[in-house]
């Protein structure tokens, strides 16, 4: 994580100057089918929810609506940032 986090950084820093924006997103669990490939679908979600402040994962789309947010002109000032979409995992100190 701190390679992408740091190369997000750069690659803002570098192209800054093409008019071309870096970003990245940093998902925490979410309920895909991947998720549950190892059968246990019960402990591996109870395991995650218990650690995540929203008490449950994300869904798919609510990983893409940031990413197609973060192609939009409205966020056209945003750039070099790390974004977790994780349901406040990261800010709580788990």
């Amino acid at each position: 994580a701190a390679g992408i986090n740091q190369l997000t950084k750069n690659l803002a820093c570098e192209w800054a100057k093409d008019n071309i924006r870096a970003n990245s997103v940093a998902p925490g669990g979410t309920n895909t089918p991947l998720t549950m490939v190892s059968g246990k679908k019960e402990q591996c979600c109870v395991s995650i929810m218990s650690r995540v402040p929203a008490e449950r994962m994300a869904e798919p789309d609510e990983i893409s609506s940031v990413v197609a947010f973060l192609c939009m002109p409205a966020a056209s000032y945003i750039s070099g940032q790390v974004i977790a979409v994780d349901g406040g995992y990261s800010v709580c100190g788990f």
